[in-house]
């Protein structure tokens, strides 16, 4: 599965859903809002990748989903906003970030998107 925002704005994951076992995002300009809430995660896991060029992304994520990140950033940032983060279960689905920002930004938090 995969989005574009180019100028625009996309938002993904307003009930339930399925991202599979890869999901892109590209934001050029842009903005994408990418909710996993009530998202199904593949068995082992699924693996996102995000890339923001003079745009952003906003990734909610709920406090019991492991979350492993890893990614660049060039004149851009990362924030990752996950106070009440909890343990996940053994066996837990992972959600693997990787997250590159060019002048843009990637924030993760645990806000559900409305």
């Amino acid at each position: 599965m995969a989005i574009l925002s180019i100028f625009g704005g996309s938002k993904v994951g307003q009930g339930p859903w399925r991202p599979g076992k890869s999901f892109r995002s590209i934001a050029i300009f842009g903005g994408a809002e990418i909710d996993f809430h009530q998202a199904q995660l593949e068995e082992g896991g699924t693996n996102v990748t995000v890339l923001s060029i003079l745009g952003g992304h906003k990734i909610s994520v709920p406090p019991e989903m492991p979350v492993s990140i890893s990614g660049f950033s060039l004149l851009g940032g990362r924030e990752i906003k996950r106070p009440h983060a909890k343990e996940a279960p053994p066996n837990a689905p992972v959600l693997h970030l990787k997250a590159i920002s060019i002048l843009g930004g990637v924030e993760i938090t645990e806000e559900a998107i409305s």
